[in-house]
């Protein structure tokens, strides 16, 4: 049988927002960056939604919960667009042209 715990503290071991945010080469990507801080904004907008829907029975709450919602999507978007990005393999440049006497 598969020791599922031990898979899931050996991959909760690996993790680290600074893999989130950078690149290959280690540079911190724009990309990743604001799609972390969309991603947490969406977040507490969606806990301030769901407050107001509940205890303060705020008819704009399903607006927000809304914009929560897209920020959120937006966010995770943007990290796989950094992912995405990494995978493609540069082209390599055509031959070097011989100079000119």
């Amino acid at each position: 049988m598969v020791n599922l715990k031990g898979i899931i503290q050996e991959n909760m071991n690996k993790f680290s927002f600074a893999q989130m945010t950078s690149n290959k080469d280690g540079k911190t990507s724009g990309s990743g960056t604001s799609g972390v801080y969309l991603v947490f904004v969406g977040g507490l907008i969606g806990i301030m939604g769901a407050i107001a829907a509940l205890f303060m029975k705020s008819p704009e709450a399903s607006n927000v919960l809304l914009f929560a919602t897209g920020c959120i999507m937006t966010g995770a978007g943007l990290l796989g667009y950094r992912k995405s990005k990494e995978n493609i393999e540069p082209t390599e440049p055509d031959s070097p042209e011989e100079p000119k006497p």
